[in-house]
């Protein structure tokens, strides 16, 4: 009897052996063991481990076009590509901790040949503390580089995606991921860049020069200008100003876009990730 307790267990909780009803009549169909996981507490300036485990419940193969992450911060690494009926894969991710305090989320995409869900959002949800100094010393909030957003994997999205780039599609490249498509903010990267007075001349000094030397309040906002050994010119930061400007006015106005509403399915784990960590 404890044998077959033994083996049930076993089978219930080692990938691929937890049984499935497949039909061979389905197309492939892409499923997810868990489409949030919570890596707990990290300390700033750390690699974090985390891992999803995605499974093909369809009858066809799935095939596994790509694996995309929401900032260079994140490395996903997939054990195969190829997944035929009842198979499963291990995806392997890595989160930088480095210029990050509080609450963070990145998001998983795994794109496949599922032609109901071609698009299947994972996300990694945790809380970034600040690095305990040696002995009795207070803990830090500088970051052991305060330019490594622009250096090594973190630069296919803080450098290379915004080169040639000024306004908008600049904005977009380098500062969405944490403040938001339109600058409205991200409740665990960025602040809400709208609601300010553009009108006001020292407003506009202040946010270019926080820009361009990085928030004296926060090592998660790092120095963009060329002269703080950032990646953009003057004028590339003055073309943020602007488009900022005009955002501003647009959000006074109602006039902003709003983002496409994801399927049910994909909301409600898109609002639970947003409430994690508890």
């Amino acid at each position: 009897m404890a044998l077959a307790g033994l083996s049930l267990w076993y089978i219930f909780n080692t990938p691929g052996s937890k049984p499935v009803v497949i039909s061979v009549y389905e197309p492939p169909i892409i499923s997810a063991e868990k489409r949030i996981q919570d890596i707990g507490k990290a300390e700033t300036d750390q690699k974090v481990p985390a891992h999803f485990l995605i499974y093909n419940v369809g009858g066809k193969p799935l095939r596994i076009a790509d694996v995309q992450t929401s900032c260079g911060c994140t490395v996903a690494r997939l054990s195969k590509t190829v997944l035929v009926p009842g198979d499963f894969a291990r995806i392997d991710v890595e989160l930088d901790t480095s210029i990050k305090l509080g609450k963070v989320r990145k998001q998983i995409t795994i794109k496949s040949n599922d032609p109901k869900r071609p698009e299947l959002p994972l996300f990694l949800v945790g809380e970034v503390l600040p690095k305990k100094m040696v002995g009795h010393a207070q803990m830090t909030l500088t970051p052991k580089d305060k330019l490594v957003l622009f250096k090594g994997d973190c630069a296919t999205c803080h450098v290379q995606a915004g080169k040639g780039k000024t306004g908008q599609a600049l904005f977009v490249a380098d500062c969405a991921m944490c403040h938001g498509i339109n600058g409205q903010g991200h409740l665990s990267a960025g602040p809400s860049l709208l609601g300010r007075n553009y009108d006001d001349e020292a407003t506009v000094q202040r946010t270019r020069k926080i820009i361009a030397e990085g928030s004296p309040n926060s090592p998660q906002m790092p120095p963009f200008s060329q002269k703080q050994g950032g990646p953009l010119t003057d004028d590339e930061i003055d073309s943020l100003v602007t488009f900022l400007k005009v955002q501003n006015m647009k959000h006074r106005m109602g006039l902003l876009n709003q983002p496409a509403e994801a399927d049910v399915e994909d909301a409600a784990a898109f609002e639970e990730a947003l409430r994690q960590p508890h």
